[in-house]
């Protein structure tokens, strides 16, 4: 990966919690309306599950595949 796209990379990768922390939030208050704690708890464990299978994707990426494809992914959790 050249010098640009690995600086771009890290970039968005820090980026991106101005989008998926206020998304999160969002989510876990809805459902904590509507389920109370056990809802919260389950936006939580939900976020975490799919946060860490596309960070494990994220980090399989190589030269051959796009990363901003993954990384799009993996902002929305």
């Amino acid at each position: 990966m050249k010098a640009d796209q690995a600086s771009t990379l890290a970039g968005c990768f820090g980026l991106m919690n101005l989008f998926a922390r206020s998304l999160g939030g969002m989510l876990s208050d809805g459902l904590s309306a509507k389920f109370g704690f056990r809802g919260r708890i389950w936006a939580q464990f939900l976020a975490l599950f799919f946060e860490a299978l596309f960070l494990f994707a994220f980090g399989s990426i190589d030269n051959t595949n796009e990363w901003y494809v993954a990384l799009i992914v993996l902002v929305m959790f």
